[in-house]
């Protein structure tokens, strides 16, 4: 099926890192920077998605590696751009990398999907973080990394990215540094952080949130994707769960609610526009999800949704004014999650883990 939103995305995406000079996410790049001038932390999380994405066209013969390698190194310079950064200071020149856990598990992604498509340039860095991801995990003992200095909040789904991050550096290396803490953290979700009628996993480890015992659509899809690279048939048995729970058609659109019906929850930041109950965030990220596990019916119905509800919106954005608005279904974040979600497939995954 013709997928414009990806392509649109694409093109939207290739002209940002084409730019001639990078000096930081403007508020036309990311919606957010319109009200939060940091961007909490969507800019790292938007280039994390586009080198996902751009993987993905290369591992399908879709974009050549001399076309691939330019756009690599552009994500990789404005991942470590001082306006991304946490630091002033390059990385390279850090003795300590703190309790940075929500960057570090991006950057640690970019670099992972740059090795896998170009080339070691960035080897000696990306051991590093992962050996530091690894160490801030088995700090705390429910297995919760830290993700902000001085936050206390520790997100269930930023833990699965960091062990994705590593699994993806063994993966690349032929190293098994992810396998223990993967094994403990697992065992420590289904024991402790699994909620009771839904059997999804909760949202938040403790409890710093009204809705931490919650499972929410955005974290609960970013979950199963990660999951679905070291831990697929978790992956896979969430996913069945979560389409169960949350997954609804309305109004000939098919998407993934944010809170169970159950629960009375208001739209954040992470969440995006909630309508009807159907979370714009949970609906794009469980395109990602639905590829990794390899329901393609159900991620054929969410790029179509997607692809219609984008065309309303470019429809929309012709308005006066509406384009401040209608923006956050095409910044530089919607247009990294779409085409990383759109162009993923089930991946080879590590079996170690029962080992």
């Amino acid at each position: 099926m013709s997928d414009q939103y990806a392509d649109k995305s694409l093109e939207r995406i290739i002209a940002f890192l084409d730019q001639p000079a990078f000096t930081g996410f403007t508020n036309h790049d990311l919606f957010i920077k319109q009200f939060v001038k940091k961007g909490w932390g969507q800019d790292i999380a938007a280039l994390s998605n586009i080198a996902e994405g751009l993987r993905n066209l290369f591992d399908t013969g879709r974009i050549t590696p001399t076309d691939l390698a330019p756009k690599m190194a552009r994500v990789v310079e404005y991942a470590l751009h001082p306006s991304v950064s946490p630091w002033k200071r390059p990385i390279t020149s850090k003795t300590h990398l703190g309790g940075h856990g929500y960057y570090l598990e991006h950057l640690n992604i970019i670099l992972g999907c740059y090795q896998a498509t170009i080339d070691d340039r960035h080897l000696e860095l990306n051991t590093r973080i992962s050996e530091h991801l690894i160490a801030l995990t088995r700090e705390h003992s429910l297995r919760h990394a830290r993700l902000l200095p001085h936050v206390k909040m520790r997100w269930c789904a930023d833990q699965a990215a960091v062990l994705y991050s590593v699994w993806l550096f063994d993966q690349n290396n032929q190293t098994t540094l992810h396998h223990h803490t993967a094994n403990e953290w697992l065992t420590t979700i289904n024991e402790r952080f699994t909620h009771q009628d839904s059997g999804l996993y909760q949202t938040e480890a403790l409890g710093v949130k009204k809705y931490s015992k919650q499972p929410r659509g955005c974290s609960s899809a970013y979950m199963i994707y990660y999951l679905g690279h070291f831990a697929p048939e978790t992956a896979a048995s969430q996913w069945q769960l979560f389409k169960s729970a949350m997954y609804e058609k309305t109004l000939g659109f098919s998407g993934f609610r944010e809170y169970l019906p159950s629960y009375n929850g208001q739209w954040t930041p992470d969440s995006g526009a909630i309508i009807g109950g159907i979370g714009m965030a949970a609906s794009a990220l469980a395109i990602k999800a639905a590829g990794i596990v390899g329901d393609f019916h159900t991620q054929q119905a969410l790029i179509s949704s997607a692809n219609r509800a984008h065309s309303l919106i470019n429809t929309l954005g012709h308005l006066p004014g509406a384009s401040k608005f209608t923006r956050i279904a095409t910044d530089m974040l919607a247009s990294g999650i779409y085409l990383a979600g759109s162009t993923t497939s089930p991946r080879i995954t590590s079996t170690a883990l029962a080992a």
